[in-house]
């Protein structure tokens, strides 16, 4: 079954849901635009597309890229929407109320006088939670994709490189290797700077005998990769050994720990209380994981206050990490799909701690 049909099936008798976002206009159709409408209810699908993208998405439906229900128009989509709703007791039209600027929602109402607004809330984003086989073989490419851009990394780095050497190496690489886009700026910190989750990289030289932290993805299809790994250039001490390995060890305690119905505040604590019991609890400041997919950041989540129980076919980030302020820190990020019994992890890439 199609994402389309998947989501036709969950309209109720009267609903029709206007899609305005370009990722759930994509998950729904399969065709990328910046711009556009997709018109849905029980019975049809229709795709509202502008003169840059009409002839694209007409040749993308002949090679069967675009399901062969969803109709391709090129204007008339509040003409069309007022026409299936008006004058029915039970109409309503669902909007996109978490995607949706507050002037966007004003023109609607604008646009469309006389027909009751809804929101859709969660709909959409609760069925692009569960992967299918196809979108899990598409993350697996792009995951690959991102792995051979570290194992080519690996033999890039020395300490005459500067962290946005590395940065544009990566990104470089994995648009050579068949990455449509990045999966967001990619974070790659040295020195005391790997203390800092979410740094951004410098012209600086790397730090010798010091951490460098990578966290990067490549898109495929439209779906997201996510990984992080932290090496030594140099040699480590003692202590960046012992951080790095109780990272592992809490990494290593999450992941065993999934599997369908558990909640994901139970990962969390997983590796949460391993980097507590030895003295750095407060030196994790982030959740454990969260949902990846079309979306680097999706639901659900590995978060303390996560209470709802991950499902087989989740996929998400597994990504514990120590952060020493004017020190140094160390994040290791695998992405996993949960399954009845436990998980399957994407990542291979390996996670003992390498020295460069």
């Amino acid at each position: 079954m199609t994402a389309i049909e998947k989501f036709q099936k969950e309209l109720k008798s009267g609903e029709a849901a206007l899609i305005q976002s370009s990722v759930n206009r994509r998950y729904l159709t399969s065709f990328l635009s910046s711009d556009g409408f997709l018109l849905v209810t029980s019975e049809l699908a229709e795709l509202y597309l502008d003169s840059r993208y009409f002839e694209m998405a007409e040749k993308a439906k002949q090679r069967g890229e675009i399901p062969e229900s969803v109709e391709l128009k090129k204007t008339g989509v509040y003409a069309r929407a007022t026409e299936l709703l008006t004058g029915k007791a039970d109409a309503v039209l669902l909007y996109e109320n978490k995607r949706l600027y507050c002037s966007e929602l004003e023109a609607l109402e604008k646009r469309l006088p006389g027909i009751r607004l809804a929101p859709l809330g969660d709909r959409l984003e609760a069925l692009r939670a569960v992967k299918t086989e196809k979108e899990l073989g598409i993350m697996q490419v792009a995951q690959n994709i991102a792995e051979k851009a570290f194992e080519h990394i690996l033999n890039f780095i020395n300490k005459n490189r500067t962290e946005k050497e590395i940065a544009l190496e990566l990104e470089f690489f994995m648009r050579k290797t068949g990455a449509e886009n990045v999966s967001f700026d990619t974070i790659c910190v040295s020195g005391k700077k790997s203390s800092m989750p979410h740094g951004r990289p410098d012209d600086i030289l790397l730090t010798d005998n010091s951490f460098l932290t990578m966290d990067f993805g490549a898109v495929y299809k439209g779906y997201c990769s996510d990984m992080t790994r932290t090496v030594c250039v140099g040699k480590a001490t003692d202590e960046m050994k012992e951080i790095y390995n109780t990272v592992l060890k809490a990494q290593l305690s999450a992941i065993a720990a999934i599997k369908e119905g558990v909640q994901g505040k139970v990962v969390d604590n997983a590796a949460r209380s391993v980097i507590t019991d030895a003295g750095y609890g407060s030196y994790f400041g982030h959740s454990t994981g969260h949902g990846v997919g079309l979306e680097v950041h999706e639901r659900p989540g590995f978060a303390p206050s996560s209470q709802a129980c991950v499902v087989s076919g989740n996929v998400l980030s597994v990504e514990p990490g120590i952060y020493l302020p004017d020190k140094f820190g160390v994040r290791i990020e695998d992405v996993v799909c949960v399954t009845e019994t436990g998980c399957i992890n994407l990542t291979s890439a390996p996670k003992e701690l390498i020295e460069l």
